[in-house]
């Protein structure tokens, strides 16, 4: 169930046609509630709440009616067990229907705007994010590819060995150390074989993370293998537990995996504070953030968790901002109220192609306004 990026690029690239809009539900399916009996009633309050605040003409009104009516439909389909929580985006005046499941909980929430909601789909990514694990000795070392719930590839590496024959029972193989001298080098080729499959996982997945584990000194002979790409990638090690079962090293390598990810938001945005300034390749505050973004200049988006200020954006440009200015002053196009513009913000950059990292209780990124920029360049 690896969560499909170029699908959440797809959806943030959608606007809604004909003059209609996006309806993004989300609703938390664990068989801990009585989700299907509660969920509906959650739907037609949240729907009725909408439609006295906001000021739909009658024939959108009708189109979102229908979208909620085909959504509704959605909570009686059948869902695999491990979904606990379920997104679905429709858009009936441009024939767009999708629905996600996902093995987390979701708020339950309604949202409809000009573009799919995207931000609690960004935060299920940020912390489940798929991720290889490593695990690597002198010369039988293995690759696990992880996702949200589970091992859902591994590939196993041999090093060098002999073959000797038995007269009585045929060819048998049997592994056998080269002279002392050799060693070294055949540790080394099989750390390079290792090496270039975790290239070629990332070239082919687009799997942004490794996780190594391993004795220390030999996690540490196997890292000088890796190409610059891989290293960059690597944000844990952990020591081998020969004792260990698979499911209780994926459990150890997740650890792992959270404090390296939890260490390098941190760093980014202290990275981001130290490079503010003319020239520098930091942004900070929404409104510059934002300004960077729309130029399509940032790199990695770093957002606090917790930021949601209500603000407009543009229906034609996708310009964001937390004030009120009608019409756009970049392309003169009608600018419509948002509950979260931070969530307009990163749809904007997956759109773009910019990395999105949510933070919580970083220091540096609540100095920085709670959202903050890396830029391409200076």
């Amino acid at each position: 169930m690896i969560i499909d990026r170029e699908k959440i690029k797809s959806l943030a690239a959608a606007q809604s046609s004909n003059g209609g809009y996006y309806m993004s539900a989300f609703v938390s399916t664990s068989s801990l509630e009585n989700w299907r009996k509660n969920t509906p009633t959650f739907l037609n309050s949240a729907f009725t709440e909408m439609m006295k605040e906001r000021d739909f003409s009658h024939e959108e009104k009708r189109s979102l009616e229908g979208d909620l009516e085909r959504i509704r439909g959605v909570l009686s389909y059948d869902i695999t067990p491990q979904t606990e929580g379920l997104a679905v985006f429709a858009d009936q005046a441009g024939g767009v229907f999708e629905r996600i499941e996902l093995p987390v909980r979701f708020e339950d929430r309604l949202v409809v705007g000009k573009s799919p909601y995207l931000r609690p789909l960004l935060c299920v990514l940020s912390l489940f994010e798929p991720f290889v694990v490593a695990q690597v000795s002198k010369d039988d070392s293995h690759l696990y590819l992880v996702d949200e719930l589970r091992v859902v590839r591994s590939e196993d590496f041999t090093g060098p060995y002999l073959k000797s024959s038995n007269q009585e029972t045929g060819e048998v193989p049997v592994k056998e150390y080269y002279a002392a001298n050799r060693q070294e080098s055949l540790i080394d080729q099989h750390h390079k074989e290792v090496a270039a499959a975790i290239d070629k996982m990332i070239e082919e997945l687009g799997i942004h993370w490794v996780v190594l584990n391993g004795n220390h000194d030999i996690v540490s002979g196997f890292r000088r293998a890796l190409s610059q790409r891989v290293a960059a990638r690597v944000v844990g090690e952990f020591p081998l537990d020969a004792t260990a079962s698979i499911k209780q090293t994926i459990s150890r390598a997740r650890e792992a995996m959270k404090a390296g990810r939890a260490h390098g938001r941190q760093a980014l945005a202290e990275r981001i504070r130290e490079s503010l300034g003319a020239g520098g390749r930091g942004v900070a505050g929404f409104s510059d953030t934002a300004g960077a973004l729309f130029r399509g200049q940032v790199q990695r988006l770093l957002v606090d968790q917790e930021y949601r200020p209500s603000g407009f954006r543009c229906v034609e440009c996708d310009f964001v901002s937390l004030t009120q200015s009608d019409p756009c002053p970049v392309c003169g196009g009608g600018m419509l109220p948002v509950e979260d513009a931070a969530g307009e913000a990163m749809r904007v950059a997956v759109r773009q192609g910019t990395y999105v990292e949510i933070g919580e209780d970083i220091p540096a990124l609540k100095e920085l306004g709670e959202i903050a920029g890396l830029l391409r360049y200076g």
